[in-house]
C-alpha cells in the first residue's frame, strides 16, 4: 500500500494501529476484495468473549487483526489494556508500549525488566505528534461524525452502532461496529483498491489494579533524554544495536526493531 494510502488510513486509526497496518500491508501481501459486511471476509466467524462488568476506563481488549486473501491470510493479535489515564499496546513478547493522557510515552522490555520513558518535551523535540484520543480509542470518537450512521444491534455484552464511510477519490471504504459504552471498535474493516485489513474484538475483560501493576511496576526506568549518556549500559547498547532505541532519532520502534515514525527518517 502506498504512503498516501497510509496517510489517509491514519485519519481513522491511532498511530500504533495505522503503523501496524503499514507493517502488514507493505509486506507484499495479496489482499482480498471489498466486503460489505463490517465483520469482513478474512476472519473466521467467532463470538466475542466478554464480561459486561468491564468499565470504560478499566478493561483489557484483545483484537484479531487479519490481512490476506482466500489463499493466504496473515493474522496478528493486539491486546489493549486501558486503566484510567494509561493505555497499553501489546503485540508481541519482546516489548510493549504505553501512552498516558498527559501525552507521555513508555516502552517496556519485560525480559530485561527495563523501560524507557519519553516526556512530552522529548516527543516534541523529536517532532513526534500523536492524537491521544486515537491512542485510547483506536478511532477518535470525534471522527465518527464524519461517517454514515447505520443501525444499532445488540451483540454479546454491548450494543453496537454501525458506521460506514466511502472515499471515491481514495477508492477507500471503512465499515465499523462501534461500542459506544467503551469507546472502542467491535470490528473495523478498511478496504482500498481491492486490499483489506480487518480488526475484530475477540475478548473483553475487566482489569484490576493488581493486574495493571503487574504490567507496569517493578521496571528499571530510564528517561529517553539520558539514553545518550547511558550507552555503556549493556541493555541500552543492545537495544541501540538491535535498532529498538536510537538516540537523536524518533525512538519509536516496532517489536522487530524497525523504526516507526518521527525523527529524520520516516519508516512505515
Amino acid at each position: 500500500m502506498s504512503r498516501s494510502t497510509l496517510k489517509s488510513v491514519s485519519l481513522f486509526l491511532g498511530v500504533t494501529g495505522s503503523l501496524l497496518m503499514g507493517n502488514l500491508l507493505l509486506g507484499k501481501l495479496a489482499m482480498a476484495h471489498a466486503q460489505s459486511d463490517s465483520q469482513g471476509h478474512l476472519h473466521a466467524a467467532g463470538t466475542l468473549i466478554c464480561d459486561s462488568a468491564a468499565q470504560p476506563t478499566r478493561f483489557q481488549a484483545s483484537y484479531q487483526i487479519t490481512a490476506g486473501n482466500d489463499d493466504k491470510v496473515q493474522a496478528h493479535q493486539l491486546i489493549l489494556t486501558r486503566f484510567d489515564d494509561t493505555i497499553i499496546y501489546q503485540r508481541g513478547p519482546v516489548s510493549y508500549e504505553a501512552w498516558q493522557k498527559n501525552g507521555e510515552y513508555i516502552r517496556y522490555f519485560p525480559e530485561q525488566n527495563r523501560s524507557i520513558s519519553y516526556r512530552r518535551s522529548d516527543l516534541l523535540a523529536l517532532n513526534i505528534h500523536t492524537d491521544i484520543d486515537k491512542q485510547f480509542h483506536l478511532i477518535s470518537p470525534a471522527a465518527l461524525s464524519q461517517f454514515d450512521k447505520g443501525e444499532q444491534h445488540q451483540a454479546a455484552c454491548f450494543t453496537q452502532q454501525r458506521y460506514s464511510h466511502t472515499s471515491k477519490s481514495q477508492r477507500q471504504s471503512l465499515a465499523l461496529d462501534w461500542i459506544d459504552e467503551l469507546g472502542l471498535p467491535a470490528s473495523l474493516t478498511i478496504t482500498q483498491s481491492g486490499q483489506q485489513l480487518n480488526y475484530r474484538l475477540t475478548k473483553l475483560t475487566p482489569v484490576s489494579q493488581q493486574e495493571f501493576n503487574l504490567l507496569t511496576s517493578g521496571y528499571q526506568d530510564l528517561d529517553f533524554a539520558d539514553v545518550g549518556d547511558s550507552e555503556s549500559d549493556p541493555f541500552i547498547a543492545k537495544m541501540i544495536t538491535q535498532g529498538f532505541i536510537q538516540h537523536g532519532s524518533s525512538g519509536f520502534y516496532s517489536a522487530d526493531g524497525k523504526q516507526l515514525e518521527g525523527g529524520h527518517d520516516h519508516h512505515h
